[in-house]
């Protein structure tokens, strides 16, 4: 019965691994894209959250407090502010600005300018709050806040736009009714879209569209390394650790761990239940 348990356990660890892989290497990289009017009173400030993982953060304002509550990744908010007026900004874990994740962000508004303030990644991986300046008029403003190297903005098959570097923004100012197509983001100096903005996008009048690279790439998990580790434990079974099952040794996080544990037992279940029934 033993032999049978512990090959049901280390079969189950072989084939939740994968699995805990294939996870751990998904893509966040996303494009947000908000359609803005051109003709607004007092001040246009555009937000975004572009921070995979941060859900459920909060804008605040250091007098007003909350301005946007519950902000999640890949959500976009645009709303009107009073000009003049110097505004102390920040993305906090709670009500207070005092919980913010980044140094305060202030800001004088000014009339009829329109902004876009990213929460996003750099292109080391940090976390970063971008302010930027709208063009006024009608058009398309493309902003590089995503973890990923130089980018071109692509249309119609050309290139738009090149070596646009994280944290800038290429603007392109276009008449009303102009119809852009195959629009989307390539490696720099190359046409092959990565991802895509919209298969067709006309300029209404009035308005202006804003669209935003954010999330990072997948990352490369050593999967055939982890294979090999679980198939000598195959191999070679001699005992079984209490607790995790000796799993946390192997140097693998806490969640792989239990993942591996909870795939292991649904599979040793049945073994145990027939060496029950046979004993």
């Amino acid at each position: 019965m033993k032999k049978k348990l512990m090959a049901a356990l280390a079969a189950g660890a072989l084939a939740v691994i994968p699995a805990s892989a294939a996870m751990a290497q998904e893509s966040t990289l996303d494009i947000l894209v908000e359609i803005v009017d051109t003709s607004f009173e007092g001040a246009q400030v555009t937000v975004v959250h572009g921070i995979p993982g941060a859900d459920g953060v909060n804008v605040v304002e250091a007098s007003a407090g909350t301005l946007i509550p519950n902000f999640n990744f890949g959500q976009v908010v645009t709303t009107t502010l009073d000009a003049g007026v110097e505004y102390t900004l920040n993305v906090s874990t709670s009500d207070d600005i005092d919980d913010g994740l980044f140094d305060d962000f202030v800001i004088t508004l000014e009339e009829g300018t329109s902004y876009a303030v990213v929460a996003h990644l750099d292109e080391g991986g940090d976390i970063a709050l971008t302010p930027f300046v709208v063009n006024a008029g009608e058009g398309v403003s493309a902003f590089h806040t995503a973890q990923f190297p130089a980018v071109a903005i692509v249309a119609g098959g050309e290139i738009a736009a090149d070596d646009l570097t994280n944290g800038n923004a290429a603007q392109l100012d276009l008449e009303p009714g102009t119809t852009l197509t195959d629009v989307g983001v390539a490696a720099a100096g190359s046409t092959d879209i990565a991802l895509p903005v919209a298969d067709e996008l006309t300029i209404e009048e009035g308005t202006r569209a804003l669209a935003f690279a954010v999330g990072a790439p997948a990352e490369e998990a050593p999967e055939d390394e982890v294979d090999e580790e679980a198939e000598e434990e195959v191999e070679q079974p001699t005992h079984v650790d209490s607790g995790t099952g000796g799993l946390l040794d192997t140097g693998l996080p806490v969640w792989v761990a239990a993942l591996m544990i909870m795939g292991a037992l649904g599979i040793a279940a049945p073994a145990v239940a027939t060496a029950r029934r046979r004993s």
